[in-house]
């Protein structure tokens, strides 16, 4: 486990130094991106309703390709980590649109997909199970900007996701994912008034059924709003949820704070803080995402 994260750290070093020298050379052209490589490592604490704290460190590398400027196919390979396995964290990991690439689509690019959120379903009451740490589940997306934001008109992207069964589930007590294939479709909107960004967007997400868990397929949602203060930070205030993704979990609900800042044309870091609500999110979180765009 050391050595993983160790190596992980080293990487994020890497990325941080390759995009800093990339702000030394002259100014980039504008251009629509043929591909982003985004290097994550995101942080929640919570009890999920049990009386046991899981802190859960996930770290996703995600990959997208840009066939055209409104096509995008993206794929999400993560390492997670749980100090226990009593719950499963994996459960609400729905295809949110990184809002680094919001700031990209108000100069007409197309969007990054990436980010994550975590709700629990119970596995059990009792003492504390030992920590896991492995692959979680790999999830493949494609979405399309159907509309063009115009003078009225917001952008408008819908978008596919299937989340493959990769993460470990050797046994009952991994936690690591639920074993079964899922898959979802939604659509995000936005919309810039001057410095202003709304955004919003809906899901529906399709579990498979994994046995002894009382999964069901549930709706996902993320709405805010965010200010351009600089040609080079966006912050934004969102609020995330979803209808209860099992039967033992209630509603998920909390606020998250982003921001956004772009190192050069092609590259910046998103970083945000959350606060959970409801019992079955995170307490609490908070992580950052580096982000390049070819």
């Amino acid at each position: 486990m050391n050595y993983v994260i160790t190596s992980y750290c080293i990487a994020i070093l890497l990325f941080t130094a390759a995009l800093s020298s990339t702000g030394a050379h002259a100014a980039e052209e504008e251009s629509f991106p043929t591909a982003s490589v985004s290097l994550g490592v995101e942080y929640a604490s919570g009890k999920y309703g049990t009386d046991i704290t899981t802190d859960t460190v996930y770290m996703p590398l995600i990959v997208t390709w840009f066939p055209t400027p409104r096509l995008d196919v993206g794929a999400e390979i993560p390492f997670v980590y749980q100090s226990s396995s009593l719950v499963t964290t994996d459960i609400f990991r729905t295809p949110q649109v990184n809002d680094a690439a919001k700031a990209v689509a108000r100069r007409g690019g197309p969007g990054v997909v990436g980010g994550n959120q975590a709700a629990a379903s119970s596995n059990g009451a009792g003492a504390a199970e030992p920590a896991t740490y492995g692959m979680g589940d790999i999830i493949l997306r494609i979405g399309y900007v159907a509309l063009v934001e115009g003078l009225r008109a917001p952008r408008i992207r819908p978008s596919l996701f299937v989340k493959f069964p990769t993460a470990s589930t050797a046994t009952e007590r991994d936690g690591l994912g639920t074993g079964e294939f899922d898959a979802g479709a939604g659509v995000e909107m936005s919309k810039w008034f001057d410095e202003l960004i709304v955004t919003a967007e809906a899901f529906f997400n399709y579990q498979g059924k994994a046995s002894g868990m009382g999964l069901k397929n549930y709706a996902s949602y993320t709405a805010g709003a965010g200010y351009q203060l600089t040609d080079r930070f966006l912050p934004l205030l969102l609020v995330k949820g979803a209808s209860k993704p099992a039967e033992d979990a209630t509603d998920l609900l909390e606020l998250r704070a982003k921001g956004i800042y772009e190192i050069t044309r092609k590259s910046g870091i998103e970083m945000y803080a959350s606060k959970g609500i409801t019992d079955s999110s995170p307490d609490y979180g908070g992580g950052v995402t580096m982000y390049y765009n070819f």
